[in-house]
């Protein structure tokens, strides 16, 4: 459970710094920024693998090579679709929608693993989903333009993609699976990009080492995570991440807070604790 806590806490650090790269390199687009950041992922995990990696003879099978490509190709959309969101749309805003990432996760996984069912989900799914319709509620309409529903797009394939990570830690160590992952994302992403990736410049890339070494880091939690006390527990706790996002956009980004959102978050982290101590 220490694990999930350390990714929930490094991850809204992760959101920020990332917010500001977009801010201080206005010209720099989320297809390039997703490209670089996967390669220096990739960097970081082959220089950590000889003490983290783990790979088992049975990932070879092809079972397991099918679900790799399955994740490779959820992954490498969603960190588009979620790249494009944080390109156009200030942090306090995407981050009530973000919330629905780990309650989109909890409810697929369910699907998927009888273990991963209980009711108090569902119950906290529904009451958060309502709260955060009511959060974007103005003159009567709810305000959703392109880069909220992209976030949106992004939480449904990342719960399939947590469907498939689940079984895939059965044959790869966290870090093992990690670099694997960034790999195959970075091959797909330049396939896609028909190989006219721009180059990045020296300042920008220090940013690029720092978050991608922060990604290593809250991904190998939030897979060790995954693997000891269950998908729905660990996003349950991830969603504990709001509060803190909206002070640190507050004080590092200088974006003002909506009381709509600040009430809606402080919901879902009740929640948390609710179901974290009745389940």
């Amino acid at each position: 459970m220490i694990a999930a806590f350390l990714a929930t806490i490094f991850s809204a650090f992760d959101l920020i710094i990332t917010k500001r790269v977009f801010n201080v390199f206005s010209n720099l687009s989320y297809k390039t920024f997703s490209w670089w950041l996967f390669i220096w992922i990739a960097i970081v995990g082959l220089i950590i693998s000889p003490w983290f990696a783990r790979i088992d003879a049975v990932a070879m099978t092809p079972y397991y090579l099918w679900l790799l490509l399955l994740m490779a190709f959820l992954a490498a959309n969603y960190n588009l679709l979620y790249y494009f969101g944080l390109n156009y749309e200030k942090v306090s805003k995407i981050e009530p929608f973000l919330l629905f990432d780990p309650i989109i996760t909890i409810l697929i996984a369910s699907l998927f693993y009888a273990d991963e069912r209980f009711w108090q989900v569902y119950v906290a799914a529904f009451i958060a989903g309502a709260m955060l319709s009511w959060s974007h509620i103005k003159k009567r309409h709810i305000k959703i333009g392109k880069p909220l529903l992209a976030i949106l797009g992004f939480s449904v394939l990342a719960g399939l993609e947590a469907v498939v990570i689940k079984q895939l830690l059965m044959a790869y160590s966290p870090s093992a699976l990690y670099l694997v992952r960034a790999l195959m994302i970075a091959l797909f992403l330049w396939i896609l990009a028909k190989g006219k990736i721009a180059p990045i410049t020296i300042k920008q890339t220090p940013y690029f080492i720092l978050l991608a070494i922060s990604a290593t880091f809250i991904c190998s939690l939030i897979y060790y995570a995954y693997h000891s006390i269950g998908i729905n527990l660990t996003e349950l706790i991830l969603l504990s991440s709001p509060v803190l996002i909206y002070i640190l956009s507050s004080m590092i980004l200088k974006e003002k807070l909506n009381w709509k959102n600040l009430v809606t978050s402080a919901v879902v982290v009740l929640l948390i604790i609710w179901v974290i101590f009745v389940r």
